[in-house]
């Protein structure tokens, strides 16, 4: 083990016949899968294609040191099925799945899901699987592949020593039982959730009505009751005042106040820390001077005051108040062990911890029972030691506390309290002032009232264990993490914001611009996120594209923002998945050839399979807009578990729109250029296109996409048609509005239009615009570094066809290419297609180009300036008072 968890960060997959590309953690639902998964992209090297029936010894190998392989069931669907693959004969990227999901299985987390997959460049495979936890899972996957290749080089490997740092990184890094349980929980009432650290702090829900728990405190939880319950004589001081039940306490720092009190008392005594937990340095049944004074000594080497209480020899119970209601009890008993007059105490120990019940750390059923001091004073004050041989039948106890991080189990009770004893725990977690709160309590039978057998509440604890209510040893589990949720999200209560993600080939960002202006209109504080930046109820708080997960996330965690709008790219699906679980809202705008070459994208299907995952992953009761004119697009309609409504330029011809009408269902069409809507077997007018002003007067059908989809996700979010309406009336594409997109200004004689075009469909839209307008065009543009060099040769060749003048420039962020490669293939492709009889300039970066354009702005010109730096441009056109 090893407490820096650097050292797992670091494992590497040792130099071998197969070798590691790329590994990527997936946090959402992705292109391979519909969860989160670890990516890793392999070599098989000299081994591709080789199968595994023809490598000698693998077979053997992988049954002998692997035998837990045979509960895969693999294709075959059989238990041994895997092994049967193997025998038959299957490639080493799927074997390496499969043990990278056994070795995490082994170490307690039972993962139970791969793919493994084909690319585009020989012998290069991906090979995805799930995770428990990211540093697991990557450690499981580097370990799959040196597992193998210590096999085909004949090389030793400690597959065991694997499995104990798996169970170490799963102990550090894993949410403890009850966070775990109130996660669970969550999901199934489908309550997002987001872990806010490396340990149990979880924020449940999102936007304004989020909620965070640590462990099973909550952010409701009154702070000033934390430090009351912490305080164990202030508490007892407390229950005391208000008639409960309680052992005579007394707190001192003086030897000769606990003799007093012992002496007062004329009974046995307990002497503890004042502050203690889990048992330590707790000396029970005092009743002479010498054992009081050295028990006292004890807790001074470590406290600056002793608690000194009445030895009370009862049962303890833990009583779980929730919400100021009883929720559920158990009966906690130390463990132990029975002597049978032929082993060793650490022997009976070693045979205890044997249990199959029992595992390192408090994930499984029993914990181990760990002899640490607790332990060796017990076995002292019995005089005893580990290699004492206990007689025949002699119990012992090897803890002071039931707890069962110690080791100890619990018998659930629930059923068995007494109506009494239940009221009086409750009081005490109301006069604490706990919501969550477990109530210890010492009694000879907890059927029978405290009042009536002398039982006595012992501690009030705030951050109550759930693990003895949830992995009872004995009886039945309850469901307290259920009230904790129901005392939490009660369930008439909102517990997430509504969410919007929009996908397409093209006209995301002014979607998601557009989108956030309507629901801003309609009095919702959005939190956006685009490829221009994040921002908060219209306040950009980040710069440049924020669409990866954990950007998503600081809108989703933002306790101001009540409703969240995201543009969800390829690029995140194919290389981080989704950043959130589901949404109510799903966009499909268009479907393209883009990409293709990248990221294994073959085909346009491909495109159309990576873009689905957005409307997959729509709540069941939410929307997924699609639209109609797309044929990839329409194609997810069958993959759909949400409501889909469709849009559509051509409802007179497209028959599935039509037939989709006829059921009832929600569609929104462009008709004789006027804005119509259906649903629910009835039909109504929005409004002319012509009064769009993000239309350009019917001349922009590149924004039309955005349009339609628009005005079908707020018709289905539920917005009045009025409203409606006046928001789209209203929109207009200013750079403050929707900066980047579609940003037209019309000087004295001249024209300027920015935006971000970067592909083929958004030339192809600014094209078709342009023809509007019959001037001189010179045409400002870069490219993404995100294309292929055939890509960007044709985008050289589109723009020459739609400007008079070329001016080529390198933006920013170009990191695969050389810098003026990119503006080399852009000019090739012009060329080629001008031969060199239109002025084309190629310039270093849009900082050489703005004085150039400057120039230009005169004569009846439209200067078309395509760009990813569209704040720069802007503020340069004010400073020199080009536009206003």
């Amino acid at each position: 083990m090893h407490n820096d968890l650097n050292y797992y960060q670091k494992y590497s997959v040792v130099e071998g016949p197969l070798s590691l590309i790329k590994m990527q953690v997936m946090h959402g639902a992705n292109f391979f899968s519909a969860g989160p998964v670890i990516y890793m992209r392999i070599d098989l090297g000299t081994y591709d294609e080789v199968f595994s029936n023809d490598i000698q010894g693998l077979y053997e190998n992988l049954t002998a040191k692997l035998p837990s392989l045979i509960e895969h069931h693999c294709s075959p669907g059989v238990r041994g099925g895997f092994f049967m693959r193997v025998k038959e004969g299957t490639l080493l990227g799927h074997i390496a799945e499969h043990i990278a999901i056994e070795l995490q299985t082994m170490a307690g987390m039972d993962v139970g899901y791969g793919k493994t997959r084909s690319t585009l460049e020989k012998g290069i495979y991906n090979v995805c699987f799930r995770f428990f936890d990211e540093i697991a899972g990557c450690y499981a996957g580097k370990a799959a592949l040196n597992i193998i290749n210590s096999f085909l080089l004949n090389k030793e490997i400690d597959i065991k020593e694997i499995i104990k740092n798996l169970v170490d990184i799963r102990e550090k890094r894993l949410l403890g039982p009850s966070t775990q349980a109130i996660v669970d929980e969550a999901e199934r009432r489908k309550i997002p959730y987001i872990r806010l650290d490396s340990y149990n702090l979880v924020q449940l829900g999102t936007g304004k009505f989020h909620k965070n728990i640590r462990a099973t405190i909550t952010s409701d939880t009154n702070f000033i009751a934390v430090e009351t319950a912490d305080n164990k004589y202030l508490t007892n001081v407390i229950l005391e005042d208000s008639g409960l039940p309680v052992l005579s306490t007394s707190k001192t720092k003086n030897l000769d106040d606990v003799v007093d009190f012992w002496k007062k008392l004329d009974k046995p005594i307990v002497i503890k820390p004042a502050h203690g937990y889990l048992g330590k340095n707790i000396s029970l049944n005092l009743n002479s001077v010498p054992a009081i004074k050295k028990a006292f000594d004890t807790v001074m080497a470590f406290e600056e005051e002793v608690l000194v209480q009445e030895y009370r020899p009862a049962s303890a119970y833990r009583l779980l108040v929730i919400d100021y209601k009883f929720s559920a009890a158990t009966l906690l008993t130390p463990p132990y062990i029975v002597g049978n007059g032929t082993d060793s105490v650490q022997t009976l120990i070693d045979k205890l911890n044997s249990s199959p019940d029992r595992n390192i750390g408090d994930k499984g059923k029993l914990s181990y029972v760990i002899v640490d001091d607790i332990t060796k004073n017990i076995l002292d004050a019995h005089q005893l030691t580990l290699m004492s041989v206990l007689p025949e039948g002699r119990s012992l106890k090897l803890k002071h506390s039931g707890n069962m991080r110690l080791g100890g189990s619990a018998t659930d009770v629930t059923d068995q309290v007494h109506p009494m004893n239940i009221f009086l725990a409750e009081r005490a977690a109301k006069v604490i002032g706990l919501n969550v709160a477990g109530i210890d309590i010492l009694s000879d039978d907890i059927a029978v009232s405290m009042l009536d057998n002398r039982g006595a509440i012992l501690e009030v604890n705030s951050a109550p264990d759930f693990r003895m209510h949830l992995k009872p040893t004995f009886n039945k589990a309850r469901p307290v993490a259920r009230d904790l949720t129901n005392m939490l999200f009660p369930v008439d209560v909102l517990s997430r914001i509504p969410l919007f993600s929009i996908t397409g080939s093209a006209g995301k960002t002014l979607t998601a611009f557009f989108l956030n202006y309507c629901l801003s209109k309609e009095g919702y504080l959005v939190g956006l996120t685009t490829t221009e930046g994040l921002f908060i109820s219209n306040k950009q708080l980040k710069k440049g594209d924020v669409t990866d997960p954990e950007d998503v996330a600081l809108v989703l965690k933002d306790p101001t923002v009540d409703c969240a709008v995201l543009e969800t790219p390829l690029e995140g699906i194919l290389r981080h998945g989704l950043g959130y679980k589901f949404a109510d809202f799903g966009i499909v705008l268009n479907i393209s050839e883009e990409h293709l070459g990248n990221d294994d994208i073959e085909f346009v299907e491909d495109i159309a399979y990576a873009k689905s995952v957005v409307a997959e992953e729509v709540f069941s009761k939410g929307y997924t807009i699609l639209n109609a004119d797309c044929p990839h697009t329409l194609s997810i309609l069958e993959r759909l578990y949400s409501k889909p409504v469709l849009f559509t330029r051509q409802f007179s011809t497209n028959k599935s729109i039509q037939q989709h009408v006829l059921n009832g269902e929600l569609a929104v069409s462009l008709e004789n250029n006027i804005i119509k809507v259906y649903n629910k077997n009835k039909s109504y007018e929005i409004l002319p296109l012509i009064d769009v002003p993000c239309s350009f007067k019917g001349k922009a059908l590149l924004t039309l996409d955005s349009i339609l989809s628009v005005t079908a996700a707020l018709t289905a979010f539920g917005i009045h048609p009025d409203s409606i309406k006046t928001h789209l009336k209203s929109f207009k594409t200013t750079y403050a509005l929707a900066p980047g997109r579609m940003n037209y200004y019309e000087g004295k004689d001249f024209r300027i239009l920015l935006d971000y075009a970067h592909n083929k469909n958004n030339f192809n839209g600014i094209d078709a615009f342009l023809k509007h307008f019959p001037v001189n065009k010179i045409g400002v543009f870069d490219a993404s570094d995100n294309r292929t060099d055939d890509e960007l040769i044709q985008l050289g060749t589109q723009a020459a066809q739609m400007f008079n003048t070329l001016i080529i420039y390198e933006g920013e962020e170009k990191k695969k290419r050389p810098h003026g490669r990119i503006a080399e293939l852009l000019s090739m492709g012009a060329t080629k297609q001008t031969h060199n009889e239109k002025e084309i300039l190629i310039k270093n970066s849009i900082d050489e180009v703005l004085p150039i354009i400057s120039t230009y702005c005169h004569s009846d010109n439209f200067i078309v300036i395509f760009t990813a730096e569209s704040e720069k441009v802007q503020k340069h056109f004010h400073e020199k008072n080009i536009i206003l």
